[in-house]
């Protein structure tokens, strides 16, 4: 199986650097020709099957690689999972790190020490995010012939991308996810292979 993921192209919570996980906000213009620049470089893959979040970020970056697509008589298969959206940072959405840092001091400071079970306030832990993504990748079934396109969101794709590579999801940071490239593994018999990252950039 030949497993292509893409981050969704710049929102303008990206521009103004505000916490955002669960809010449904569409690409900017720079997120368009982000998109649009993946799809050509992605031209002649013709994909058997697309994946994306509930979240319209990832869609509206879906969309404009397939437009990209030579034709075919291939039309890939849509899925749309919830379960791959980002982390929901609760009453953080939308602020920016000074503004939760004022707002909630003790909350921030909690996760600042221990992010990984100290939640956003009202938000989500991250063992509880990266359980729920890990899960709805497990119940997944590939076909071995199959051409895969999965955009979706960077700490989702963190979590993912450590799985295939065997390592704990808390290792997480050491994988930088750039907008407008893509990720590629070649899976053959459950074995994943990483074949190149942050391609095009």
């Amino acid at each position: 199986m030949q497993l292509y993921m893409v981050r969704h192209g710049e929102t303008l919570c990206n521009v103004k650097g505000v916490y955002y996980g669960s809010l449904d906000v569409s690409i900017t213009k720079k997120g368009e020709i982000q998109a649009d620049w993946v799809g050509k470089m992605l031209k002649e893959v013709h994909f058997d099957r697309v994946i994306v979040s509930g979240l319209r970020r990832t869609r509206e970056t879906a969309e404009r690689i397939l437009a990209c697509q030579e034709q075919s008589d291939i039309r890939p298969k849509w899925e749309f999972v919830s379960d791959f959206n980002e982390m929901n940072f609760g009453a953080w959405e939308g602020k920016h790190y000074k503004e939760v840092k004022a707002s909630y001091p003790e909350d921030y400071k909690a996760m600042a020490e221990d992010w990984i079970h100290c939640p956003p306030t009202g938000g989500e832990k991250f063992t509880d995010f990266s359980r729920r993504v890990l899960k709805a990748w497990n119940s997944l079934e590939f076909d071995e012939d199959e051409r895969v396109l999965f955009v979706g969101h960077g700490g989702a794709m963190q979590c993912i991308m450590c799985h295939l590579l065997g390592m704990d999801v808390t290792n997480i940071w050491h994988l930088e996810i750039k907008q407008g490239t893509y990720t590629r593994f070649e899976i053959i018999h459950d074995f994943p292979v990483l074949k190149g990252m942050n391609l095009g950039e």
